[in-house]
């Protein structure tokens, strides 16, 4: 099916003779698109019961040189005995920029599965952010659709503090090095990292 960035949030269901626990879930957008969508995903139970599956947020191919495949698969998830799935999609905040872009999104299911249980991106690509704040503070900002795997921080002269997200300031002594692996993800937004004094490096994953 279509989706459209100016649609608000959008509905797609599978539950023909087919469905089984495991979904996968492809997207196709154009090479020019900027457009970050985010999905959340629900499965229907014979009970009759609906659950939340997960949610994530995926990436346009140009998030990362080189480009991404415009046609791929973005997602699997697994619900045991699950007997119908349904997907709602919609632009993710702050990416509005272009609010006539379209994708296709298709649902493909099988009754056969060896995925974890709820929802996984697939095919991440590699990312980083790399720079020195010597002289001032630097903020740097996180988009829907990039998971931070890694912090580093190497202090300067007098030592220096890393921020994640509003929290307590981190310090790292002078010459120093401070590894950060975040076990959650960073919400995305505005300024949600800050390094003082220190030079830094900020690797993440996009979606496929």
């Amino acid at each position: 099916m279509k989706i459209q960035a100016k649609a608000g949030t959008q509905f797609a269901a599978l539950d023909d003779s087919s469905v089984g626990e495991g979904l996968a879930i492809f997207l196709s957008q154009s090479d020019k698109d900027t457009v970050r969508w985010h999905f959340e995903v629900m499965a229907k139970l014979d009970t009759g019961a609906e659950l939340i599956v997960g949610s994530f947020d995926v990436s346009p191919p140009l998030a990362t040189t080189p480009i991404g495949n415009l046609t791929r698969q973005v997602a699997a998830a697994v619900c045991p005995g699950a007997i119908s799935w349904s997907v709602t999609v919609k632009a993710a905040i702050g990416s509005v920029a272009a609010p006539t872009e379209t994708a296709d999104l298709t649902l493909i299911s099988s009754k056969c599965c060896t995925a974890p249980v709820g929802v996984s991106r697939v095919a991440e690509r590699y990312g980083y952010i790399a720079g020195s704040a010597a002289s001032a503070t630097a903020l740097v900002n996180l988009f829907a659709g990039q998971v931070v795997t890694k912090i580093i921080a190497i202090g300067l002269a007098g030592g220096g503090t890393v921020i994640v997200a509003g929290g307590p300031g981190i310090p790292v002594p002078a010459g120093a090095q401070v590894v950060l692996e975040p076990k959650a993800p960073i919400p995305f937004g505005t300024a949600v990292l800050s390094f003082t004094n220190v030079v830094y490096v900020v690797e993440y994953l996009e979606s496929a």
